[in-house]
């Protein structure tokens, strides 16, 4: 018996599409308006102008001229979203949506396809966009299906007890494959930022994180930092390991059977880690790398990243190497979003 899933899969127009994107933002937004602000702020990477949830103050200034006892605000704003299955839109029809805008609004305007503008055509709709005086400022975005699946991923995983997220997250990914809005690939990345521990995470070729937070399946983890991922490797093992010094490392969980080499970098990996100030030693999933290599896959777009970001390989290079070193090296040539 097929699983019931909240979108319509029978038929694929792009009004269908459509409709279920709105669906699954409808959704988020149900479920929790802040849910739905962060999915939308890790799309734009824009912490502080896109806003749905209000702000209250008291004793608030009036522009010199007195005070005002209450004040209660939401931000205007807009979102305009063009839905297309396999191309891409017509530059010139995308850009007269932006005639929608209204100066006094943070405005969003958000292609969506399964495959991407060139960088050089995303300035040409920027510029163009920009020529549109009575709109101000329009906010460009040119998206993929596996964004939106992406994104939701990361909230999901940031919120693992809310039930009602995870089950439209997972319903939103089978509706996305089962259609083929997205590939399904052997080539993820998942690029990890790492501030005050990239020392760490280089020198063991390890990532950890708490055991609570979910992630999707991926075949190369990506150290990033300072707007461009440094180092990428292979995954070798997942490990959900308890540490303690009386009695040793307590391996709970992993995806392989653990080495006995693997236990021995996890454990150099948690000492050092802890001596650092990295309270490691409970409740953390260790992602042990191989074929670890250096590499500067550049992220152009405005922002860092939020905790982390799927990107499909087989998306950014002609054909995926098999060796590491060549993927490194070859991601030295490439840009992301």
């Amino acid at each position: 018996m097929a699983v019931l899933n909240q979108f319509q899969q029978y038929s694929q127009g792009e009004n269908t599409v459509t409709n279920n994107i709105l669906l699954m933002l409808s959704n988020l937004y149900e479920i929790n308006p802040k849910y739905y602000e962060e999915f939308i702020k890790g799309l734009t990477e824009d912490s502080d102008n896109y806003e749905v949830i209000p702000s209250f103050r008291q004793q608030v200034g009036n522009k010199g001229d007195g005070i005002i006892d209450g004040h209660i605000q939401v931000k205007a704003s807009k979102i305009i979203i063009e839905t297309k299955l396999h191309g891409l839109e017509w530059i010139e029809k995308l850009v007269k949506y932006g005639k929608s805008f209204e100066r006094n609004e943070y405005s969003l305007l958000f292609h969506l396809s399964i495959k991407k503008y060139s960088n050089r055509k995303v300035e040409q709709i920027e510029s163009k966009l920009s020529e549109i005086k009575e709109a101000g400022m329009i906010n460009f975005f040119s998206l993929t299906y596996q964004d939106l699946v992406d994104q939701l991923k990361e909230l999901a995983s940031n919120y693992q007890y809310e039930h009602h997220l995870q089950r439209l997250n997972e319903h939103f990914e089978a509706y996305c494959l089962g259609i083929r809005l997205m590939p399904r690939s052997n080539h993820i990345l998942r690029a990890m930022a790492c501030g005050q521990s990239f020392d760490l995470n280089i020198k063991h070729q390890f990532y950890f994180d708490l055991a609570n937070r979910g992630y999707s399946n991926f075949n190369y983890l990506g150290i990033y930092k300072w707007k461009s991922v440094k180092y990428i490797g292979k995954v070798e093992n997942m490990i959900l390991a308890d540490w303690d010094e009386s009695k040793g490392l307590t391996i709970k969980d992993s995806k392989y059977d653990v080495t006995e080499d693997q236990e021995k970098r996890l454990i150099s990996a948690i000492k050092e880690s802890l001596d650092k100030g990295w309270g490691v030693d409970y409740d953390h999933r260790f992602f042990l790398l191989k074929d670890f290599e250096q590499t500067d896959f550049k992220k152009t777009s405005p922002g860092g990243i939020f905790r982390g970001r799927y990107v499909n390989l087989e998306s950014v290079l002609e054909k995926v190497p098999n060796e590491m070193k060549k993927i490194a090296d070859e991601l030295k040539t490439r840009v992301w979003k």
